[in-house]
């Protein structure tokens, strides 16, 4: 079916009518065909519209082999998530390019035949709170593998306050004492029987 007039030059064929101008020569003058030119008048006259009927226009029915618009309705239902370019690039070891359809009808035969999927549903994304005030947030941070002048290779895990950003505890492993007799962690205590974060004390300042 050839594409719909536009609308100029439908409104100029209503107006010459209108004046009084014959079909024959109407059609001659815009090198429009005398059918197309006395049905868009009639059209006119019939139900007071000039634009044109897109809609008649489309192509409703599949133009390509069957056989091509079954494998690919197939190939879609069978894999939801491929898109029509790669199912176009499928259908391209079984068919000859001639017969290939455009990724724009591939797109329209998934959804008449109801193997489109529909768009994803938008979820929010979560804001993350962070510590304002001391105490109010801790955060776990672990290092692995992280190797030490001597050679040798020590994972620790810290634990921080997000309000005011201190250190409150650490771990070294493998848990081992320091120089002084100090545990990996800082706190005096025996080894592997590490102190529980709580609530500091006071300062001992004031």
């Amino acid at each position: 079916m050839p594409a719909a007039l536009s609308f100029v030059v439908r409104q100029e064929i209503i107006q010459r009518r209108e004046a009084g101008e014959s079909f024959v020569s109407i059609a001659d003058r815009l090198q429009v065909s005398y059918e197309a030119v006395r049905k868009i008048y009639h059209q006119y006259r019939k139900t007071g519209q000039v634009t044109p009927a897109y809609e008649r226009c489309r192509h409703l029915e599949v133009r390509k082999p069957a056989e091509v618009y079954e494998q690919a309705v197939a190939l879609k239902a069978a894999h939801p998530k491929w898109g029509a370019g790669l199912i176009r690039t499928e259908l391209a070891d079984s068919f000859a390019a001639a017969d290939l359809p455009s990724a724009r009808t591939l797109q329209r035969w998934f959804k008449r035949a109801g193997v489109q999927q529909g768009a994803r549903e938008h979820v929010p994304r979560q804001t993350i709170k962070r510590g304002k005030a001391a105490h109010e947030v801790w955060a776990l941070d672990a290092k692995e593998e992280i190797q030490l002048a001597d050679g040798t290779y020590v994972s620790w895990l810290t634990v921080t306050d997000e309000g005011s950003g201190a250190i409150l505890d650490s771990v070294l492993f493998p848990p081992q004492t320091l120089d002084d007799g100090r545990s990996a962690s800082g706190q005096v205590h025996p080894a592997n029987d590490h102190a529980a974060v709580g609530t500091p004390g006071a300062h001992p300042y004031g």
